[in-house]
């Protein structure tokens, strides 16, 4: 088991705020169930948002980033079929040649998954920097309230560190292809979701995997304390919540932000990053496009000096 520390955490929302029912007067019946009032769009070409996130991690830990190792890019936004943005964004930040870049096609899921992949690579790779950038609201149909009442634009940074206090002990990973339909865009088309079909698998099978994980942890001793959540909705967080009432704080940020796909949970956990280093465990759980979930459970190593 790698251990490892979260040394920073920086995101960069849309330059362009949209107040919902200013915009959209006519959707003022679906703000009680997303509960995002508020939505960022940015007009910049991707790497450029990711870069902006990224920077502000480069300037705040420059000696960590003298060893950096790899730089793992997850977005759904890509402005080229190639080269992948990690290229672009490795330039714009000016990294050293000999570090590992590449991007990850995932969404909501996508920083979970990235986090597993970058805990092992640091035994090989030093320092790895995880960015989550994508520009939803680019791929938006006007006039559909499923989309454009939910997502906003972002990039987030995450630099991880080797040999640090936290430990990611637990992973459980779920994918289903059969609900591909339920949220997708075809090349060069506009993006779609069935927020009712994708509501009920999160309630059926994302519930059942999360409870799973927490019964485990529970088992082991390791009391989980905090979830923190793929920010889909506040339906989607309420009915979560309460399907899990093991776990008492369930933080949200939603309404300030909107779901903002990958990075929804980094700039969720940079409202309180202390929260990792209570005594018990963290679960963090990302979901939605795919169908594809991944849940982790992270906890202190009380005997790291």
């Amino acid at each position: 088991m790698n251990n490892f520390s979260i040394i920073g955490i920086e995101y960069q929302l849309g330059e362009v705020e949209l107040d919902l029912l200013e915009v959209h007067p006519e959707y003022a019946s679906v703000l009680p169930k997303t509960g995002m009032p508020r939505h960022f769009k940015s007009d910049l070409p991707l790497h450029e948002l990711a870069t902006q996130a990224a920077s502000k991690i480069v300037t705040k830990h420059e000696s960590e980033i003298a060893d950096i190792g790899a730089l793992l890019l997850v977005t759904q936004s890509s402005e080229f079929h190639l080269p992948s943005t990690a290229a672009l964004v490795h330039k714009s930040l000016g990294l050293p040649p000999g570090v590992m870049a590449l991007d990850l096609n995932q969404g909501c899921s996508g920083f979970t998954q990235a986090l597993c992949l970058a805990v092992p690579l640091t035994a090989s790779h030093k320092n790895v920097l995880i960015i989550c950038a994508d520009r939803y609201r680019s791929k938006l149909r006007k006039g559909d309230r499923s989309t454009e009442s939910v997502f906003s634009d972002a990039a987030s940074a995450v630099l991880i560190k080797p040999n640090g206090p936290l430990q990611l002990i637990t992973q459980s990973h779920y994918t289903d292809g059969s609900g591909a339909q339920y949220l997708r865009q075809e090349i060069g088309g506009e993006l779609t979701m069935a927020g009712a079909d994708v509501f009920l698998w999160t309630r059926n099978k994302v519930a059942k995997q999360i409870a799973s994980l927490i019964h485990d942890e529970i088992f082991a001793g390791r009391t989980p304390h905090t979830i923190f959540l793929h920010q889909a909705s506040k339906l989607v967080c309420d009915t979560l919540k309460n399907l899990i009432p093991e776990i008492p704080n369930v933080p949200t940020n939603l309404e300030k932000v909107g779901n903002t796909v990958s990075s929804s949970i980094p700039i969720l956990l940079a409202s309180d990053m202390s929260l990792l280093q209570k005594e018990g465990s963290v679960i963090i759980a990302g979901f939605g496009v795919g169908l594809s979930s991944s849940c982790i459970a992270i906890s202190i190593d009380t005997s790291h000096t």
